[in-house]
């Protein structure tokens, strides 16, 4: 009897350990559903990174922190995810500089025509200068940024090859609605036409601009192809697709779960920076099984156009000397 009253502590005792440890794993790691808004479509090494980012999370935390990512805008365009940050009605978000442009336009110049000369200078200025700046975004806005991913260089697509500037004389141009950008391609010859990203496609196919400018991952996700002949080998500005936590959510978790949060970007970051270190030589083949023709253009007369007006946005609008500090790196 006395044997069996020892056994039944024993496995009391057991039972409240296994108890104890579930309760403690719990208070740890508590269960939470994290959502991704982001503007990029749900195919390629942009949105890779968030699938991979969600493996790792999910798998260190044994589900308990559930990861949802929401492509393609589902939750907002860039201005609508970047005040969702902001404000932390949404936990994380993948975008490009629109927190910049809406927070610190003085300095949105890495992102100008001209200033990123190729990919090693890109990744030496996230490396460098670019950390100074989203820690500032930190500062003003709360908006954590814990990784980026290449998008790729811009490069132009139109119906008519463009080797020389004069090439885009009256030729009606899609630019996004930035200052610069517009002022540059006025310097070009082309005639800058604003049209809405969602609306880009349609504009091509039915002549309502001749040519427009994007990194070729885009170009190929969303078909220009269909509308365009020619693709030149530009690469007039380098994008980057930058993934961001908001800072009031942040701030409510552990030491623990921020840790494997940062660590999960992280390596994610690492992973489709070794599976597509340059996404333009992929994306650029694609165009080129669809049918587009590469055009290498004088880079050097576009170039020489442009930096008047740069000068001129030195003195207007950029930070003092960020520009050339960044041109040196």
């Amino acid at each position: 009897m006395r044997r069996v009253l020892v056994v039944l502590v024993l496995l009391v005792v057991a039972v409240g350990l296994l108890v104890a440890a579930g309760v403690r794993e719990e208070e740890e790691f508590p269960r939470r559903d994290i959502n991704i808004a982001s503007v990029f479509p749900a195919e390629g090494p942009v949105h890779e990174l968030m699938v991979e980012f969600k493996r790792i999370l999910e798998q260190e935390t044994d589900g308990r922190m559930a990861v949802t990512i929401h492509p393609g805008g589902a939750l907002g365009a860039e201005r609508e995810v970047v005040e969702s940050l902001v404000e932390g009605t949404v936990e994380m978000a993948a975008q490009g500089i629109m927190d910049l442009i809406m927070y610190l336009p003085e300095y949105t110049v890495f992102e100008e025509p001209y200033v990123i000369r190729d990919l090693e200078h890109l990744r030496r200025f996230w490396d460098t200068i670019g950390q100074e700046i989203n820690e500032i975004l930190e500062e003003e806005t709360g908006i954590i940024t814990c990784a980026i991913a290449v998008r790729g260089s811009r490069m132009i697509t139109a119906n008519v090859p463009i080797k020389e500037p004069e090439d885009l004389e009256g030729l009606r141009f899609r630019l996004p609605s930035y200052p610069v950008r517009i002022a540059v391609f006025e310097a070009f010859g082309a005639t800058p036409t604003v049209v809405a990203f969602p609306e880009l496609y349609m504009a091509l196919r039915t002549g309502t601009v001749d040519a427009q400018e994007n990194p070729p991952e885009t170009i190929y996700t969303y078909k220009y192809f269909e509308a365009q002949d020619y693709l030149i080998n530009t690469r007039h500005v380098w994008s980057t697709a930058r993934y961001q936590i908001a800072g009031s959510w942040f701030d409510t978790l552990s030491e623990d779960e921020q840790r494997i949060i940062l660590d999960a970007w992280q390596q994610a970051e690492e992973h489709i920076k070794e599976i597509a270190y340059d996404p333009d030589e992929i994306f650029v083949e694609k165009l080129m099984e669809e049918g587009m023709t590469f055009v290498e253009p004088n880079s050097e007369a576009f170039r020489e156009l442009a930096e008047p007006v740069l000068q001129r946005f030195d003195e207007e609008q950029w930070a003092p000397g960020i520009r050339q500090r960044i041109m040196d790196l």
